[in-house]
């Protein structure tokens, strides 16, 4: 149990230093840049392009799934590091 809180926290720990690095923070940056492209493209597509508009919503799903997953592992991670804390204390 504590090898997994452990673990978990780590991941968290590195996800939060991903996310504040300028390669995580241009990372992110692209993805939101792929997002709202997508959504812009999203509004002129011809509405009978079902592939085109299934394609553009993949983007756009991606591109907020993307900082929700990190934003999870660094939530999970905090978490776990108050658990450990608690058991240490305990």
């Amino acid at each position: 149990m504590n090898d997994d809180l452990i673990a978990s926290a780590e991941i968290g720990e590195e996800a939060r230093r991903f996310v504040e690095s300028e390669l995580g923070m241009c990372i992110i940056g692209m993805a939101e840049q792929d997002k709202q492209l997508a959504l812009e493209q999203l509004g002129t597509i011809n509405p009978t392009d079902e592939d085109g508009i299934r394609e553009l919503q993949n983007k756009v799903k991606l591109g907020t799934m993307f900082e929700q997953w990190l934003v999870e592992l660094i939530d999970k991670g905090n978490a776990a590091m108050q658990v450990f804390k608690q058991q240490n204390e305990e």
